[in-house]
């Protein structure tokens, strides 16, 4: 039986090869969408799995608010984690990271500038069990000054890891010596933690027993079996004892379960860009919705093309085949073309997966899974492509009477038009869906590149000096920078704009006359006189910074609109301000300006209060922010580089535009909008196909008719009209049908940013315009083709 069935099927695939080909091309096309999704949403699921204690290893996190502030930060101060440790039994172990950054690295006349170079403590490998290639991860860490190098990074340096163990490099700008402790497998891309080097703290640098400065990313590993509700009820007194020591009014401690930060966690100073699990599911649910789409066509053009096998089914039923068999041959036929399009399906997979990971920022491959995961995922989702394809047309057929179907007759032919009807609109429904979302997520990705953000960000650059020394030179930088005709003004700063890595810190403020009695917690940046100038930012009380003022340095601040507001000042000149810098230590400020609100970090936060300080130490001057002359970017940057390695002639200049550190922050919406637009063309081409197999389906069963039409007169435009007006009609009720779905879908997503575009009707009527034109000229184009037929050719069998 089985045997007559594949025989039956491969001949009426050959039979009837245009349809064939156009059913196994949609379903190959869902296939491949639907795989390619599947690869990326099972790599953002796996992140940070492949330790042992995945499960029982937790970040801890600050959240705090106040009437006008609230922190929300992944560092702690360094007393959490011994403190953790010591007062709950329910913590094994425990961890504290200081991602440092970038460093240069020396060795034997070779100069590296590597970024990811971390401390660490020497429990990092228990808890975080990397594989070594040499040493080991028990007393990798032990003696101070030790280092432990990924294979990327010391093949750069060594050139053979091999000769890496046990050799001395050099890091820094003081040219700190460092032992080579180790070499690890390079870390996975499917990690949180991505570094090229961890080495072991100074002895001195976790004695800081101040709870307010947070600079390090703490986690735990608790014991097997902790019951975390719990053990978090045990934690409310110890934050009630911080918040009073850290001047909080309210205080919570998050612990972040390590597998669930990729996806579920979006606070300040997070070590890398995580994604979103809102994200994965809405690719979830659009791989599968373009791998309907394709079933969908299937269904649509099988049913359509009963008619043709109505009178070979009542023939079967004479002969005595039953239900169970027809429903066995006409699925056989949906399978078979679901196999040869699961081949095609593969291959546009691999040929495509090269530029998909350049738009997802991935490394997957198609066995990135291992070949039998990869293989048994495959076969499975074809049967199933299959069965569900051909389930409906096969039980279509197998249900029809047998009288009818020798007469032709096809049974309730107006429910049968009316299920084809409903799939096409289906399907339009899902495709003018993602063209609107892609449209919504373009749009609003050009709002944040053009939004004025209260400075001026184009022609502006950012330097980061990386020696300390050098930082001791800034005011003759500054002047030898300012000798060109290529650079307009010089600033020094702290952090960066852009980056959502700004300074944090607690300061008490006076209102109605009298000191607070509770930190509130504002962003500081560390600025001198020439910062708002440079910015082009704008003064709306008081005065700048001045150098020929002595007391600006120690005593003066300058804070932001947002921070006056929320003080409740009308004029906040003269305001004092303080602040504790170590644990008892208090320092006393005044306000002498307040400047215009700007946006310091991305569009997807609100305004922050701020407050800027002019730098205490050299040290606080690590970026210089220079001034271009307009048109003139490329001849100042090479100045800007080649004056400033002359005064560090041991590291190269590090230059950018300010504005880039603000398209780095949108770096994951642009790649949901750039993935999401991939598969709305692949959804709309999928659609069209099975378009285009209606039409040429209808035409040849309305041949007859459109040339009776055509020797009565009928015009070639008429006939084009007669055949494609429905679907135009279809097209566009899917339209209105998809709108609700799509404004509601793309409100949630801008909900991600605090400033963003307004959703407008026309943006949808832009869409469904677009669905509408491309639909009727895929059918135009068929509909054209039957109406300029010789109308001799189809009558003359009369």
């Amino acid at each position: 039986m089985l045997k007559n069935n594949l025989k039956t099927a491969w001949r009426n695939i050959k039979r009837n090869i245009g349809y064939s080909f156009l059913n196994a091309s949609g379903i190959a096309i869902g296939l491949a969408a639907f795989w390619l999704i599947a690869l990326y949403v099972a790599d953002e699921l796996s992140y940070d799995r492949s330790f042992t204690h995945s499960e029982q290893i937790y970040r801890v996190a600050q959240h705090a608010n106040w009437d006008n502030g609230n922190m929300d930060i992944a560092l702690t101060s360094p007393p959490f984690a011994p403190a953790l440790k010591k007062y709950f039994p329910e913590v094994e172990d425990a961890v504290r990271i200081d991602v440092e950054g970038g460093d240069l690295i020396q060795y034997d006349n070779k100069s590296i500038k590597q970024e990811g170079i971390w401390y660490a403590e020497n429990t990092f490998f228990k808890l975080f069990e990397y594989t070594f290639l040499l040493g080991n991860g028990i007393e990798a860490l032990n003696q101070p000054r030790s280092i432990v190098l990924t294979e990327s990074l010391a093949v750069k340096i060594f050139g053979d890891p091999s000769l890496a163990i046990n050799e001395t490099i050099s890091i820094g700008s003081d040219k700190q010596p460092m032992k080579v402790t180790g070499v690890i497998q390079d870390v996975p891309q499917n990690s949180h933690l991505q570094f090229s080097g961890i080495r072991s703290f100074d002895t001195n640098s976790l004695k800081n027993e101040n709870w307010n400065e947070a600079y390090l990313y703490t986690y735990l590993l608790l014991k097997k079996g902790t019951d975390l509700a719990s053990f978090e009820n045990k934690l409310l007194p110890f934050e009630k004892d911080l918040a009073h020591q850290m001047n909080f009014s309210n205080f919570q401690i998050e612990l972040q379960p390590l597998t669930a930060i990729h996806l579920h966690s979006d606070l300040d100073y997070e070590l890398s860009s995580n994604g979103r699990a809102e994200i994965v599911y809405l690719f979830i649910l659009i791989g599968l919705l373009v791998l309907l789409i394709a079933v969908i066509n299937y269904m649509n053009l099988s049913t359509a093309r009963a008619t043709m096998r109505v009178k070979e089914i009542g023939i079967r039923k004479i002969v005595g085949s039953e239900k169970k068999h027809l429903v066995g041959l006409f699925i056989t036929e949906p399978m078979m073309i679901t196999f040869i399009a699961a081949l095609f399906a593969l291959f546009i997979v691999q040929l495509t997966l090269p530029v998909f990971n350049q738009f997802a920022e991935k490394e997957l491959t198609l066995l990135h899974f291992g070949v039998i995961k990869t293989v048994g995922a495959i076969v499975l989702f074809t049967v199933l492509t299959g069965v569900l394809s051909g389930s409906y047309p096969a039980l279509f057929l197998s249900r029809l009477k047998m009288i009818p179907s020798l007469q032709g007759q096809l049974g309730n032919r107006g429910n049968s038009i009316l299920f084809r009807k409903s799939l096409v609109v289906f399907q339009f429904v899902i495709a003018v869906c993602l063209i609107s979302a892609s449209y919504i997520i373009y749009t609003q990705m050009q709002y944040v590149s053009h939004k004025d953000l209260g400075f001026d960000k184009e022609q502006v650059i950012i330097a980061h000096i990386d020696d300390v020394k050098v930082r001791r030179q800034i005011p003759g930088l500054k002047a030898t920078l300012l000798q060109s005709p290529f650079v307009e003004s010089v600033a020094t700063a702290g952090n960066p704009l852009g980056t959502n890595y700004l300074g944090k810190n607690g300061f008490f403020f006076e209102v109605n006359g009298k000191m607070q009695t509770t930190a509130s917690l504002a962003n500081f940046i560390y600025a001198d006189e020439d910062f708002l100038p440079t910015n082009g930012m704008q003064l709306i009380q008081g005065r700048n910074f001045s150098s020929d003022m002595t007391t600006d340095k120690d005593a003066t601040v300058i804070i932001n609109e947002t921070l006056m507001k929320s003080l409740g000042y009308t004029n906040a000149i003269g305001k004092k301000i303080s602040y504790k810098t170590g644990k008892d230590s208090l320092i006393n400020r005044q306000v002498i300006g307040v400047v215009k609100d700007f946006h310091a970090t991305s569009l997807q936060h609100i305004i922050q209060p701020m407050v800027l300080l002019m730098p205490p130490k050299d040290n606080d001057k690590d970026n210089l922010y220079v001034k271009i002359s307009k048109g003139k970017a490329t001849e100042g940057i090479a100045f800007v580089k080649k004056t400033i390695e002359q005064f560090d002639f041991e590291n190269k200049a590090d230059v950018y535009f300010l504005n880039e550190n603000f398209q780095q922050q949108y770096v994951s919406q642009q790649k949901q909008g750039k993935l999401a637009l991939v598969f709305t063309v692949l959804a709309f081409v999928i659609s069209c196909l099975g378009l285009l197999g209606l039409v040429i389906f209808i035409a040849a069963q309305r041949r007859k008719e459109i040339g009776v039409r055509k020797v009565l007169g009928a015009s070639i435009t008429s006939v084009t009209i007669m055949l494609s007006k429905d679907f135009g009609k279809l097209v566009g009720i899917a339209s209105l049908i998809a709108f609700p779905i799509a404004w509601f879908a793309m409100d949630r997503w801008l909900q991600d940013f605090a400033y963003h575009i307004d959703i407008k009707w026309w943006m949808f009527a832009l869409s469904g315009g677009v669905a509408i034109l491309i639909a009727m000229i895929t059918v135009s184009f068929q509909a054209i083709k039957a109406a300029l037929e010789n109308p001799v050719n189809s009558l003359k069998s009369e």
